[in-house]
């Protein structure tokens, strides 16, 4: 069986369902989008554009990393270069994509993940960009790799198929054709996945 997870590396939802993902009994396929222009596509709304709502996630993923027994240490100082436009906003999913084509997303994923809601590398910076792929044995070329034309069209590619499947937000899951949308959705994918394998032993 197979689980599409549609997932944007500035979404703490994101992080949270990562760190549970694999305890689905699936393959899981891995698509990074920026989440900002598909709400664009879709006539949606960012969380920061309601403070309450801002404020009331930023408790309930610090419960959510609790439930799960997950570190959960929001790396401020990137959080805050990506709101004063200082880091491109759409370049950590693009480093996502950058990793699959160059064969060493299973060495990247994760790490980026933790840098970005469990650590506090610098990514805001050449030099620290350069001594996170030094730290995690990745190829050097990544980051210049992420902001190839040819990354930001398959960028543009997996945003449209997202906002045509539906997504308006992540992280969210597709078990065939049915989607479920959020972290807290995980047990309906899994009964999900579950049904699917007891058709096709039937």
């Amino acid at each position: 069986m197979r689980v599409q997870f549609v997932l944007d590396y500035r979404s703490p939802y994101s992080y949270l369902a990562n760190t549970q993902v694999r305890t689905l009994d699936a393959e899981i396929d891995y698509q990074p989008i920026d989440i900002l222009a598909v709400m664009k596509q879709v006539n949606n709304q960012p969380s920061p554009m309601c403070p309450p709502k801002a404020r009331y996630a930023g408790v309930d993923t610090a419960r959510w990393a609790k439930h799960y027994g997950v570190p959960y240490s929001p790396n401020r100082a990137l959080l805050g270069a990506l709101r004063q436009e200082q880091f491109k906003n759409a370049l950590l999913s693009r480093l996502g994509i950058a990793a699959q084509e160059l064969g060493v997303f299973p060495q990247l994923h994760d790490a980026l993940f933790r840098a970005v809601w469990a650590g506090s590398d610098d990514l805001a910076t050449s030099e620290g960009r350069a001594l996170f792929l030094a730290n995690h044995a990745l190829p050097a070329e990544l980051w210049e790799v992420a902001e190839s034309p040819d990354v930001g069209a398959r960028q543009a590619a997996n945003n449209d198929r997202a906002a045509t499947s539906g997504v308006f937000g992540v992280p969210t899951f597709f078990v065939d054709d049915e989607m479920f949308f959020g972290n807290d959705r995980l047990a309906f994918v899994k009964t999900r996945l579950e049904s699917s394998k007891a058709r096709a032993v039937q």
